[in-house]
């Protein structure tokens, strides 16, 4: 009996160990470099493992447990138990405070995950959409985005022109743009407070920025012209008093939307008809509460659209190539040339990015796939 007593503690022992070096080599793998899901998965079910260990080790041990709780002696206090926990606490707060050596810490492991994303893209997972509108006849072709290391909850486009700048058609477009799904109004409970950089990202834990409040009207009244405005004024729309409103028949875009993706992903399409000999496929993407120090809250106070309740921060951000039948090249890398209007007042593009930083790290690479280019 007591020899079995010994092999099941000598189990335990030698499973939690096991397992905590495990948790130590996946956690330090997760905070160094972008993690796959292999990793994750490990330091998830070892995880899961180790609570199973500890509740058959806490109730095999419920004596032993007391035991550290007690005075060693009259007037003797037990330092086990009071140092112990008052460790505890202590991280706990300065962890839920975001303590500055915490946080830096935090942000040195970012800085290094981000650095290496390109490494291990290759093994990252990708989302698979076909999106082929029933009346499509034309070329078809396969869009690759790989996602930066800040890429969040963003909007984004992406459709193709000719080299004159005329729409030949859309390709895929988040829902909420595609259906003016915007109708969560957004306003911060201090209207002095000044952000420089994403507020839902650096914000202490429990820490209430903003209210929250769904406006019906808004569904039918209120777009967000500075959100993609290069593919909304491609579209046929412009901007006036704040709204974007259709100047000549446009396409539906139902047919060339989804939901938001935001992992990796692969999108297999086939354009409406025949494409022409040379044309620019674009991609246009933009992220809410992206701040920086340039593009501040405060940047443009007298921009009722900037200034308002879409925080759309930094502006959006437009990746191109164009493509030459010609040259009989099937893959096409795009490739970052400018931003749109901060607050969507034209669909220009202006090449000067210098005064952007996350958003520029939205998007890791974007490679379209032409799979007649050869015949």
């Amino acid at each position: 009996m007591a020899s079995n007593q010994i092999r099941w503690r000598s189990f335990i022992s030698l499973s939690i160990f096991l397992g905590l070096a495990v948790l130590l080599i996946t956690s330090l793998l997760m905070f160094l470099k972008p993690h796959q899901e292999l990793i994750a998965l490990l330091h998830t079910i070892f995880g899961f493992w180790l609570l199973l260990l500890l509740l058959w080790h806490i109730k095999n041990n419920v004596k032993p447990l007391k035991s550290y709780l007690r005075n060693s002696g009259a007037g003797t206090i037990n330092i086990v138990p009071w140092g112990s926990t008052g460790v505890f606490v202590v991280l706990l707060v300065l962890v839920y405070y975001k303590a500055p050596p915490f946080l830096q810490f935090y942000h040195w492991g970012q800085t290094l995950r981000a650095a290496t994303a390109s490494t291990v893209a290759e093994q990252q997972l990708y989302q698979i959409h076909r999106l082929e509108p029933a009346i499509a006849a034309g070329e078809e072709f396969t869009i690759e985005f790989r996602k930066g290391p800040f890429f969040m909850w963003p909007q984004y486009a992406i459709w193709l022109e000719t080299l004159d700048g005329k729409l030949i058609q859309p390709l895929y477009v988040t829902g909420k743009l595609a259906a003016n799904n915007f109708a969560t109004r957004v306003t911060r409970k201090n209207p002095q407070q000044v952000f420089t950089d994403n507020p839902l990202v650096t914000a202490a834990s429990g820490e209430e920025i903003f209210d929250y409040q769904y406006d019906t009207a808004s569904k039918n009244e209120r777009m967000r012209p500075e959100s993609l405005p290069v593919f909304l004024h491609a579209l046929g729309l412009k901007s006036a008093d704040g709204r974007v409103v259709p100047e000549t028949s446009t396409p539906v875009l139902d047919a060339y939307s989804g939901a938001t993706m935001l992992e990796n992903f692969q999108l297999a399409t086939k354009s409406l008809t025949t494409l022409p000999e040379q044309f620019r496929i674009r991609f246009e993407i933009n992220q809410s509460f992206d701040f920086n120090t340039y593009y501040s809250s405060d940047r443009f106070p007298d921009d009722e659209v900037y200034s308002g309740d879409g925080y759309s921060a930094q502006p959006s951000v437009i990746y191109e190539a164009v493509v030459d039948r010609n040259d009989k090249q099937s893959i096409y890398l795009l490739k970052l040339v400018g931003q749109g209007h901060h607050s969507g007042k034209d669909g220009a593009i202006n090449p000067d990015t210098s005064n952007l930083t996350t958003a520029t790290q939205l998007v890791d690479r974007i490679l379209v796939e032409f799979y007649d280019m050869q015949k």
